[in-house]
């Protein structure tokens, strides 16, 4: 039986810096996908798109969670969504963040750390331009 589940609401904000988060970044292209179920697969279709503003902030991004009450008791399902974030701005590499959970009345805060490319555009062998990371989800809630 594949019954809906009430959702509740989460938030997050994102704070976009350069240099080892000393300088935020104003005008980096924020996207929130959902994941496919457990899957660490973003969606297609973009939930949310924004650009950070001067202080490297996103306004407060409402998404969806499952009801605090799901975390009062242990069950298989987890009492938080996960979503896949992407933050590019133009001359620095892209970053993706993989299985970021959201929990419902809790503003999740996010920070991106974006690294400039080269002035010649090309790409240092050493670091890649485009940097993916995995939020692992807590194991036993």
């Amino acid at each position: 039986m594949n019954r809906e589940l009430p959702m509740s609401e989460g938030y997050l904000v994102v704070h976009v810096t350069t240099a080892r988060g000393s300088i935020p970044l104003e005008g980096a292209a924020v996207s929130v996908r959902a994941n496919e179920d457990a899957d660490t697969t973003p969606r297609a279709d973009i939930l949310y798109a924004t650009v950070t503003n001067r202080d490297g902030n996103t306004e407060r991004i409402t998404l969806s969670a499952p009801p605090r009450e799901n975390s009062m008791s242990p069950s298989e399902v987890p009492p938080f969504s996960t979503y896949h974030l992407e933050v590019r701005r133009e001359g620095y590499g892209v970053q993706s963040f993989f299985a970021l959970p959201i929990f419902a009345g809790i503003t999740a805060v996010q920070p991106v750390d974006l690294i400039p490319l080269p002035e010649d555009g090309t790409s240092d062998p050493l670091r890649p331009a485009d940097e993916r990371f995995f939020e692992s989800s807590p194991a036993d809630l």
